[in-house]
């Protein structure tokens, strides 16, 4: 049996409101947070497409709905990007998507009917290629680096990127009407491949979302302004890491944070049950709040995540301190009946090798971090600069 192009245009808008809805509802019922709301986003403007393209498949003379379906279009690609860099703690820059949106728009509506079916083509392609692009590459990077289903998103995305970058070299060069981009980059295929694409990662969102519903419990409940366990919650931390960062630059003071990392949460959230999970943060936090200088900053930034920052005399004040968080790890069983102890992942950063920019702060103690953790876990990272 062989669809038309109009038909598999329908069962893709089909395939995108069925995704786009149970992903929403999921959210709105598990996690409502800013990730989650900025691939609901994605989902509400692939839907918005999906629907501006049946349209127009139907009623070719509304070109004008292509306006609205490649500007939502490229604006979908971007939400997802945004909204991982969200679920790496990073800021959305949604804008950014809002705008190429905006621009795509324009563009559409500047070439008219003219065009025919591929009106505002040439913007759309670039536009997914570009957010495609940088989604792969953020879904590659601090913590989604280490989740499975982010990397089959980053995958899809790396797909779609791919794609679209050879679309668009031929759309551009031979034309919409050659044969080889009717063969091989025609909308039957692309649709096709959107298809399987949005399933895929439909799938892999939704256990991204259902990964830190379930890492709640522990991770952002908070009271008051601290975490549940004791220490300043994320967003009251993040606000008093910025002061610090901004009065110890005013003052010339040295500045070092040490980021935690417990090893093997899921696994002992499996292997144990959440209750022992939840058992081994409050330990570590317990660990934290008894070790660290009592003027020091502390932060549960996540599941299974805490943050220090301290004031140091010297660069080596900082490691000094997780060696000692390490060994007092070693030292405090967190199930004194089973003799079971924690391990954490350490990295090391401090001001005198990264100055004071937050962000720069911020990324190298992730890549710290993470480097602690492949490496086999149990280790401390200290992150040096290096030089260009």
């Amino acid at each position: 049996m062989t669809l038309d192009d109009s038909t598999l245009l329908m069962i893709s808008g089909l395939v995108i409101i069925l995704c786009g809805v149970s992903f929403i509802l999921n959210t709105a019922m598990r996690r409502n947070d800013a990730s989650g709301r900025l691939w609901s986003i994605s989902f509400i403007t692939g839907m918005l497409t999906a629907l501006s393209f049946s349209v127009w498949s139907v009623a070719p003379e509304t070109w004008w709905v292509l306006v609205i379906g490649n500007s939502a279009y490229v604006i979908s690609i971007g939400a997802i990007w945004s909204g991982s860099r969200v679920f790496n703690g990073r800021g959305p820059l949604i804008w950014i998507p809002l705008a190429a949106g905006g621009l795509t728009a324009l563009f559409t509506a500047l070439e008219g009917p003219d065009a025919g079916p591929w009106t505002g083509s040439t913007s759309l392609f670039i536009g997914i290629t570009v957010f495609a692009g940088l989604g792969a590459a953020e879904t590659m990077r601090a913590r989604m680096r280490r989740n499975l289903n982010a990397r089959i998103l980053s995958f899809c995305l790396w797909i779609v990127c791919a794609y679209y970058v050879m679309r668009t070299s031929i759309f551009v060069s031979l034309g919409p009407d050659s044969a080889i981009f009717q063969d091989y980059f025609g909308s039957g295929i692309t649709t096709v491949i959107t298809i399987l694409l949005v399933l895929l990662s439909t799938i892999s969102m939704s256990i991204l979302q259902a990964e830190r519903s379930g890492a709640r419990a522990l991770g952002d409940v908070t009271v008051g302004v601290h975490s549940v366990v004791g220490v300043l919650s994320a967003a009251s931390f993040m606000q008093q890491w910025a002061d610090w960062v901004e009065r110890a630059s005013f003052n010339g003071d040295r500045l070092a944070m040490i980021a935690m990392d417990v090893d093997n949460l899921p696994q002992m959230n499996t292997a144990f049950g959440r209750t022992f999970g939840d058992t081994a943060i409050r330990s570590v936090a317990q660990i934290i709040r008894h070790y660290a200088p009592t003027t020091s900053l502390l932060g549960h930034t996540g599941a299974g995540r805490f943050v220090i920052v301290v004031v140091t005399a010297s660069t080596t004040d900082a490691e000094q301190l997780a060696i000692r968080l390490q060994t007092a790890l070693v030292d405090e069983p967190i199930d004194p009946e089973q003799s079971l102890r924690a391990t954490a992942s350490f990295g090391v950063v401090d001001t005198d090798a990264f100055g004071y920019g937050l962000p720069v702060l911020r990324r190298a103690l992730d890549d710290s971090t993470l480097q602690a953790r492949e490496e086999g876990g149990n280790r401390i990272v200290v992150a040096r600069r290096t030089a260009v």
